[in-house]
């Protein structure tokens, strides 16, 4: 006879027993759950491509303004992060355009290009960090050498902290996303 409360042996009374214990309820999947879920995803990247392009003219707006000011090595900074955004708006519009579900498709081609989306976004939030954030850091460091040249060491380490702040924040919300992406890959792959 077992004793009550041994490792291998669940409490029938705990409720994450009872809750992981449960029966998984069975969801069917019908083309219009999947044609809401498409238009759904490919509006929130079309509205989430508009808000970056828009950042990126701005930023590339106030970089051109410096190029004014600023003379001979000095420009390097600001030429070096207009480049990196126009590569980035680039790539951006390469790697993670909206695009439309097939409006004659049927459920396993809704399905399988719903699929692939997913996969595509989720690919592009995980490597961000080679084609969103490596190309800014040359502008970065040539804009901490110019920092340090102007006003010392001391002044430049705030700088380059905020700096990699930034570029962990946005690294770590994208992994974040592309996460919740791969979730909801998973969710779909293993309705029947």
């Amino acid at each position: 006879m077992k004793e009550h409360g041994m490792p291998n042996d669940p409490n029938p009374k705990d409720p994450r027993n009872l809750w992981q214990n449960q029966e998984a309820e069975s969801v069917t999947i019908t083309l219009d759950y999947v044609r809401r879920r498409s238009a759904r995803l490919e509006r929130r990247i079309y509205w989430r491509n508009s808000r970056e392009y828009e950042a990126g003219v701005v930023v590339i707006g106030l970089f051109i303004a410096r190029l004014g000011r600023d003379h001979g090595w000095r420009l390097a900074p600001p030429l070096l992060v207009i480049a990196a955004t126009m590569y980035v708006m680039f790539q951006l519009y390469r790697r993670g355009p909206s695009r439309s579900l097939p409006a004659d498709a049927g459920l396993r081609a809704s399905l399988d290009f719903h699929l692939r989306e997913l996969e595509r976004q989720r690919y592009a939030l995980h490597t961000v960090w080679a084609w969103y954030l490596l190309p800014f850091v040359p502008g970065f460091v040539a804009a901490f050498v110019v920092r340090v040249v102007d006003r010392g060491f001391a002044s430049a380490i705030p700088f380059g902290a905020g700096f990699v702040l930034i570029f962990f924040g946005v690294w770590t919300l994208n992994q974040w996303a592309a996460r919740k992406i791969g979730r909801s890959i998973q969710e779909l792959k293993e309705q029947p």
